[in-house]
């Protein structure tokens, strides 16, 4: 029996639906024609070509296991009209069929009201993703450190990792990383723990590297990454009553397969 298909309705406003899924799917079934927009009316009417067309290595993040779905350029939704987004053949990771789950919502100018109605809720939320500033593990991460090193991995962090909004002074700019081992002391430097952040926008744009100092836990397996503030000549880091996250920007972490015990 294949497993439900939405997790959460993460965002949804004048630029795009962010969906959260329960469980890992196809990749495959992220294809523009399996997410449908249509009225909630007796008699629905389907709007044609809803979304920009789906490139999932950016718009999907398989670790957090979150679709960004651009409105197109030229959708005009109308205020005040419920709208359904259908999501259609869908298989999961046994290959097996996922039950068509919908969103509901009524759409109000730049934002989105919860329906009672609705098979899964949308929140109901201001400046969706102008406030991103998400830190995530990204291309190597566990998976390749598990491929090179079997017994070396990382077990979690914090914050974790696909979060999409964090405040600007979260955790006094630290970001926690722990494996299952104490990583060597020689790898403890921004060579293989790389920070980036780019600016959100629609036109791509390069990830630029941010400097931050690596340090290790005396005895535990965990390594913190110290952002440094934003708005001080010289920088600080982990200090209190300091911002280290800018508005407007995302960020992540790259961690080298190359780390080892």
């Amino acid at each position: 029996m294949a497993l439900a298909l939405i997790d959460a309705v993460v965002a949804l406003d004048n630029n795009m639906v962010v969906i959260r899924f329960e469980s890992t799917i196809k990749i495959s079934s992220l294809v523009n024609s399996n997410f449908i927009l249509q009225t909630n009316a007796a008699t629905p009417t389907v709007i044609p070509n809803p979304f920009e067309t789906i490139e999932t290595i950016v718009d999907y993040n398989q670790i957090s296991r979150t679709l960004k779905l651009y409105w197109h350029k030229n959708l005009s939704l109308v205020n005040g009209v419920q709208y359904l987004i259908r999501l259609v053949n869908f298989l999961d990771a046994a290959n097996e069929v996922i039950d068509e789950e919908q969103i509901s919502f009524q759409w109000d100018g730049s934002s989105a009201t919860p329906s009672s109605s609705s098979s899964v809720i949308v929140p109901q939320v201001k400046e969706i993703l102008v406030e991103d500033k998400s830190i995530r593990t990204d291309a190597f991460t566990s998976l390749q450190i598990l491929a090179k090193n079997p017994d070396f991995y990382i077990v979690e962090t914090s914050p974790p990792s696909g979060d999409f909004y964090l405040q600007n002074d979260y955790n006094n700019g630290r970001v926690k990383i722990t494996f299952n081992s104490r990583p060597a002391s020689n790898f403890l430097n921004n060579n293989y723990f790389k920070a980036q952040r780019k600016k959100i926008q629609r036109t791509p744009v390069r990830w630029e590297n941010v400097s931050t100092k690596v340090q290790i836990h005396s005895w535990k397996p965990e390594v913190y990454l110290d952002f440094p503030s934003l708005k001080d000549a010289t920088p600080a880091y982990y200090t209190d009553n300091k911002e280290y996250f800018e508005t407007g920007y995302k960020y992540r972490i790259v961690v080298s397969k190359e780390i080892g015990i």
